[in-house]
């Protein structure tokens, strides 16, 4: 278990493959076995008899410096995929919020949420056809690393890989996802007393948008926003902290 949390707490050194892997958008999933682990962590320090309540609470504080960590970059990996149709790191990262505990859940949320505005802030929102080819480009990464797990396994000669013909991205779509997607964070930022936070994301964010689509994206941006509210029906004052 300590070496684990070693590990955990020099991620940098450990799991430099990984990191490897998320530098071409390879990394969705080690990041969440990572985190998936960290959760483990939680559980099995309650069964560990031998532990001190000291070092339960290093091993709790090591665990959610890790999930928090992570978090941010799944925000920062999410703002593109939102971009282009794909909500699988919202999805991911939600399953694992309703896994940790209570207390950790408002923090890998400020985590994410900070990750995503970072991208937000520095990243230009792609075209259909930037979409298209990311999309292809990863889908075909993620199959190749699959094709090397095989052949490590196995002691046959490499299969090949049939090129399956990706799907038209609608370029409306895109847009409207990531309008609802930053309406639905915007709630929490507002309440925590950012005032101009949705005058800002109009302008960064539905003002870049095609004109064609800033009515729809209006909408898609105050249906994100309800759904925020509803998500964080509990927020206090203490959450902003």
């Amino acid at each position: 278990m300590k070496r684990f949390l070693l590990c955990m707490l020099l991620i940098p050194i450990c799991w430099l493959p990984v990191q490897a892997l998320a530098l071409e958008d390879q990394g969705l999933s080690s990041i969440i076995s990572i985190i998936d682990k960290a959760i483990d962590a939680f559980a099995n320090q309650k069964n560990d008899e031998n532990a001190t309540a000291e070092d339960k609470k290093k091993q709790n504080d090591s665990a959610a410096t890790t999930i928090v960590n992570l978090s941010r970059t799944l925000g920062k990996l999410s703002y593109s995929r939102l971009q282009c149709g794909q909500a699988d790191v919202l999805a991911e990262f939600t399953a694992r919020v309703l896994k940790v505990p209570a207390e950790i859940q408002n923090q890998m949320r400020d985590g994410f949420q900070q990750g995503f505005d970072k991208s937000k802030a520095e990243e230009k929102l792609l075209s259909a056809d930037e979409c298209a080819r990311l999309t292809q480009s990863r889908n075909l990464g993620e199959k190749a690393v699959e094709d090397n797990v095989e052949q490590d396994k196995k002691t046959k000669k490499e299969a090949k890989v049939e090129k399956k013909p990706q799907p038209e991205v609608d370029p409306k779509l895109h847009h409207l996802r990531l309008a609802e997607l930053t309406g639905q964070l915007a709630y929490k930022r507002k309440f925590c007393g950012d005032k101009d936070v949705v005058t800002r994301d109009f302008n960064q964010v539905i003002g870049k948008m095609p004109k064609a689509f800033q009515a729809e994206a209006r909408q898609a941006y105050w249906k994100g926003y309800k759904h925020g509210k509803r998500l964080n029906k509990n927020l206090t004052a203490e959450h902003c902290f």
